[in-house]
């Protein structure tokens, strides 16, 4: 075969303009490639379709006997793609891993009236053990909604501490599972500070925000919360989170609790309820509804007025950077001034020297 350069010094002058050549050449090469498609031969004797009826030996002839493999296994082997009932039982939450809780399985449940902790972290996790199966059917009748994960809410020192105190001090009763849903500017302020009602300074803590009230207070002042997680699911406008929490509510002297309206919980104190956990859920058939989910390590500013207050601090390497780059413009604008100004004395000075010597020339 004759090498290109063999055709260097032919020049062929064609009417035709270079761009259509171009252009048939391009459906010339085209045409070639479909039709060498067409004339392709399979590698398997069958189609496709016919082989799904055929005993498994004739499939091996098959191109696609690798991917019926995979998905004709055995029961005991593991599932590559299991359903969306099965994730939860082999993902699981992240509190089951904390806990060491199987979420397929029902626990026979620990009361709290057996074991008394006296420290927060034995608390919750007998509470948790305890209300688990509930915490995780509490959205089984929303067919549209998906729990995808539940895990420990990072609430501060000083509120767990507030809490045990007035869980020690109340021995006839036990703590309540309540649900509490806000809004994802709220959450921070809640784990923060704790829970707290409406035009009241906190009793403790001086640094904790007076907060308006926001949805209402139909019976009264107070902390409101719910029995079920369905209800408390309306008020999370902006966030996907739902806060699981621990109530200690008021009785009277028959035992029954005070304030309980219905589905609806109010409590008089900051120290009778205590947030636990975190549900995030996530909308299967609605994508528009999906909001964020409250994240602890990029938290959210609250108080724009707190953040204002305080003092910016630059570190000593930095502000030693700028002060020399400071310096340094200052120096260069003097010496082009001393420059400058050198320039205007010594043509002043020439002028004069010749104005001076003008009549003795």
């Amino acid at each position: 075969m004759a090498s290109d350069n063999f055709y260097d010094g032919f020049d062929y002058n064609s009417s035709q303009d270079d761009v259509e050549i171009e252009y048939q050449i391009y459906l010339f090469e085209i045409r070639q490639c479909s039709k060498a498609k067409k004339l392709r031969i399979p590698s398997y004797r069958f189609s496709r379709k016919t082989s799904k009826s055929q005993h498994p030996l004739i499939k091996i002839d098959n191109i696609d006997n690798k991917r019926i493999v995979e998905i004709e296994q055995k029961i005991f082997r593991y599932t590559r793609y299991p359903s969306k009932q099965a994730k939860n039982i082999i993902k699981g939450f992240e509190c089951d891993k904390q806990f060491q809780t199987k979420s397929d399985c029902t626990q026979p449940n620990v009361s709290l009236q057996t074991v008394r902790p006296h420290d927060f972290t034995t608390f919750r996790r007998h509470f948790y053990r305890t209300n688990h199966q509930q915490i995780k059917s509490s959205l089984k009748h929303r067919t549209n909604i998906e729990i995808i994960n539940i895990r420990l809410a990072p609430i501060d020192k000083s509120i767990q501490n507030d809490f045990m105190k007035r869980f020690n001090e109340n021995t006839s009763y036990y703590p309540h599972l309540v649900y509490h849903g806000t809004k994802l500017t709220n959450i921070k302020s809640i784990l923060r500070y704790g829970f707290l009602i409406p035009n009241q300074p906190h009793p403790t803590n001086s640094k904790a925000p007076i907060i308006a009230t926001q949805n209402g207070s139909s019976y009264g002042s107070g902390i409101y919360c719910s029995e079920t997680a369905d209800y408390s699911l309306s008020y999370t406008n902006t966030t996907n989170t739902l806060l699981v929490c621990a109530a200690l509510p008021k009785r009277n002297e028959a035992g029954s609790i005070e304030r309980s309206h219905g589905n609806i919980l109010v409590l008089s104190h900051v120290s009778e309820i205590v947030p636990l956990f975190l549900i995030d859920i996530q909308y299967l058939s609605e994508s528009n509804l999906n909001k964020p989910w409250f994240n602890q390590q990029y938290p959210l500013k609250m108080n724009i007025k707190e953040d204002a207050n305080k003092p910016l601090i630059i570190s000593r390497k930095y502000l030693r950077k700028v002060l020399n780059y400071m310096k340094d413009e200052v120096r260069k604008n003097r010496r082009y001034r001393g420059r400058r100004n050198n320039r205007h004395k010594i043509r002043r000075e020439d002028e004069y020297q010749v104005r001076v010597f003008e009549p003795f020339s």
